[in-house]
């Protein structure tokens, strides 16, 4: 296959933090049992792979606006990025995050060790990894942490599905006594270039209060709520009045005016947690849950008086739409803990929800005239996972040259659930309005559906389901007294697209002097989503003869994708190596530097709208294809390959009765194409020439 470089991007990250803390903190933090191994517990001073590990004091420390767990780790973690997204439709209202330059959907992440689900809508506007749909780090009271272990290697084998990238374990404070309360308010004081003017908005009020307290029988529990407010932000610069849009006296009127609004939306959340363990003399009870619930009001562009998309009898001067989400995010787990016959062993039930509704307020449906509603519920989406969890570790004494050998074995079952919902009639209705025949002239026929939030019709509502059954193992020891190895075999089993085999071995030599060297290779993959299996929309308009026009992602499955014989969605697989050294000395400071290259096949795509007079044609005679005038799908699509190099540095030492720690990390990545596929089933015959190379959205998938 010959490699194509599409665009060379390098990402450049640089973050530096110093602080006085206790010993003891210090001391705890050197001590914790990180992610990276499941059969042998390692510290972050001897692991094989790299692991970075920030406490929720540091966390807290970075002022991150409203307390959002994401933007606090982007700040301290160079491989992590959060990226804002303005005027992208959902993506305004859930957050996507990146490790690695992978796209949001390639890093597991868990709470407490336990799978945590993801969000249910897909990011289908996104500008960064369109056609995803990945875990919203805002569902977590960031008050509510008391670390979070980044795992920046593959990890498939074990832990399953999703941790392509890495894997991520947000840890929930379990201190057993103690009241904790807090505020802080901000603003965004900045000046917008656009415009020139200096400007404060973004105001934000964030309040949390927790405590703990232990039981009668050992036990602890702790429990908290936290509660932002944030104002909404604007970039934007003065209206132009695009030549796109009619140059009529009443549109020509706002040039020069602030009418667009880009930038951060308003929210409002609320979040509860609990985090509690019980000892009942040889089993030890746990339980925790996280419920979120956040309103958010997302950026729009200003509909003109005279267009298609406006009505002047409801909105004389134009009108700005105000998009809508509803998040609601909910995860119990409870488990219990145990010895047998020298294995410890751990059981543990987990169930997760997460419910989306996407709406629009201050719009209209221009097909429906002067009758329009101005409010419109434009779609829900469900997402629900029950995940059962079965882990057994024994150590074995004088295997291997007298050294111990580690095992963890594991059965793990899953059930997984997406339902999306219609919206309201009027958010997708075609009306029998038309304009006076001036303006008719200039706009054509009305638009259809609501504006900014098209509603989700009957016929793209869809529930798919899924069963899944895994296998794991993992041993770890010592070969000799430098080289530590360990081997990982993961076996996992779906019902709806069959079963899959991953691998792993990683190993660190002990040099001298205080340098070590590490290594892994593994095979990792990632199912796709039931939200990316079921996820289909249409956008209406009328074309200038009056007739009803559409463009169709069209879901897979579904009779027009049969017709069109679009492949079912494959698992996506990769080979992921990375090498490094890692050097710590007697004075306090510590140096890793590590190299990764993540090759994915298969990965999945969202095309871009095809258009070719050809293939329309043809779908325009096919059940379900009337009107249609482009179309886009999801598709196992391109093989890429990823590479990069990070470098963390850290400095410790006494100070004024405590430690001064000095952090600093550096990170750069790279992603190219190695192939793309042949367009999938009738549109290869159809124009085979003219298509292919042309399919894959490929502007966003790999922006990174």
């Amino acid at each position: 296959m010959d490699q194509i470089t599409i665009r060379t991007l390098a990402v450049l990250a640089f973050t530096f933090s110093a602080a006085v803390v206790a010993e003891d903190a210090t001391d705890e933090l050197e001590r914790v049992t990180v992610i990276g191994s499941l059969a042998q517990a390692r510290t972050l001073a001897d692991s094989a792979v790299p692991v970075d590990v920030f406490s929720g004091e540091q966390l807290r420390a970075t002022g991150a606006a409203g307390n959002e767990l994401g933007e606090a780790l982007a700040m301290l973690a160079p491989s992590f990025n959060f990226p804002r997204q303005s005027n992208s439709v959902t993506s305004d209202h859930v957050r996507s995050a990146q490790l690695r330059g992978m796209n949001p959907d390639k890093v597991l992440v868990l709470v407490n060790g336990q799978r945590r689900h993801v969000s249910a809508v897909v990011n289908d506007y996104t500008k960064i990894g369109r056609g995803t749909n990945a875990f919203d780090f805002n569902t977590i009271p960031l008050s509510a942490v008391k670390r979070v272990e980044i795992l920046r290697d593959g990890a498939s084998a074990q832990y399953g599905s999703d941790a392509i990238a890495g894997v991520i374990n947000i840890v929930l404070d379990d201190s057993p006594a103690g009241l904790v309360a807090g505020a802080s308010y901000g603003a965004h004081h900045t000046r917008v270039s656009p415009v020139s003017q200096t400007m404060t908005d973004g105001n934000t009020a964030t309040a949390w209060l927790n405590h703990g307290h232990q039981t009668r029988r050992g036990g602890s529990v702790r429990y908290g709520i936290e509660a932002s407010r944030r104002g909404a932000t604007n970039r934007a610069g003065f209206d132009q009045v695009s030549p796109f849009i009619p140059q009529t006296e009443a549109n020509l009127a706002f040039q020069g005016q602030r009418t667009h609004r880009v930038g951060d939306p308003k929210t409002e959340s609320i979040g509860l947690w609990i985090n509690s363990e019980l000892d009942l003399n040889a089993y030890q009870f746990f339980g925790f849950g996280i419920f979120s619930h956040r309103d958010t009001r997302g950026a729009a562009v200003f509909r003109h008086p005279d267009t298609n998309q406006n009505v002047r009898a409801i909105f004389p001067d134009g009108f700005l739409p105000v998009t809508r989400g509803e998040n609601t995010d909910i995860g119990l787990t409870g488990g219990i803990r145990h010895e047998q016959s020298a294995w410890s062993l751990e059981h543990a039930l987990n169930l997760g929800h997460n419910r989306f509704e996407f709406g629009v307020a201050n719009s209209l449906n221009p097909s429906l005239g002067p009758d329009s509603p101005t409010r419109f519920d434009a779609g829900t989406f469900d997402l629900t996972q029950i995940n059962i969890s079965n882990k057994a570790n024994r150590r074995f004494d004088n295997l291997v040259a007298g050294r111990p050998l580690y095992l963890a074995l594991g059965l793990d079952y899953r059930h997984e659930r997406f339902e999306s919902s219609p919206g309201d009639p009027a958010s997708f209705a075609a009306g029998n309005f038309e304009f006076e025949p001036g303006l008719a002239e200039l706009v054509g026929f009305p638009d259809i559906g609501s504006q900014r939030a098209k509603g989700l019709s009957p016929e793209d509502a869809t529930r798919e389901d899924r069963h899944v059954f895994a296998l794991f193992a993992e041993l770890s020891t010592d070969l000799s007294e430098r080289l530590e190895t360990s081997l990982a075999g993961r076996f996992e089993h779906y019902s709806d697209f069959g079963s899959t085999l991953t691998g792993k071995l990683a190993a660190r030599y002990r040099l001298d002097h205080g340098l070590s060297a590490r290594t892994s290779i593994s095979s990792s993959f990632r199912a796709p989503s039931l939200s990316q299996i079921g996820w289909g929309r249409r956008d209406n308009t009328f074309s200038a003869e009056a007739a009803r026009i559409s463009s169709r992602l069209i879901r897979t499955g579904s009779e027009l994708a049969d017709q069109l014989e679009l492949p079912s969605l494959d698992e996506e697989t990769s080979i992921n190596v990375s090498a490094g050294v890692v050097w710590t000395s007697d004075f306090g400071l510590n140096l890793s530097v590590d190299l990764f290259d993540i090759r994915v096949d298969d990965r999945i795509t969202q095309s871009e709208f095809l258009t070719d007079p050809a293939l329309i044609d043809f779908v325009q005679q096919l059940p379900g294809g009337e009107g249609v005038q482009s179309i886009a799908f999801f598709s196992n699509a391109v093989d890429t390959r990823t590479r990069g190099i990070e470098a963390v540095l850290d400095y410790t030492r006494p100070a004024a009765g405590g430690l001064w720690r000095t952090d600093s990390a550096w990170t750069w990545a790279r992603s190219d194409i190695r192939a793309i596929a042949e367009p999938p089933g009738r549109i290869s015959e159809i124009n085979p020439i003219g298509l292919n190379g042309r399919f894959v959205y490929l502007r966003s998938e790999l922006r990174f």
